[in-house]
């Protein structure tokens, strides 16, 4: 894994991480953030 490749890759981490810790964390559920995060990680998934 080439280095440009993997900050993506953590970077896309983070985002996952941040969603996953909004839906556990928040009550009522932040939805239209949470699907933001999750659309940013897969955006940079698919960068790599």
């Amino acid at each position: 894994m080439t280095q440009g490749v993997k900050e993506w890759y953590d970077l896309a981490k983070m985002d996952l991480g941040a969603a996953k810790h909004l839906e556990a964390a928040y009550y009522p559920k932040p939805l239209e953030i949470i699907c933001f995060h999750c659309q940013q990680a897969a955006k940079k998934e698919l960068k790599q």
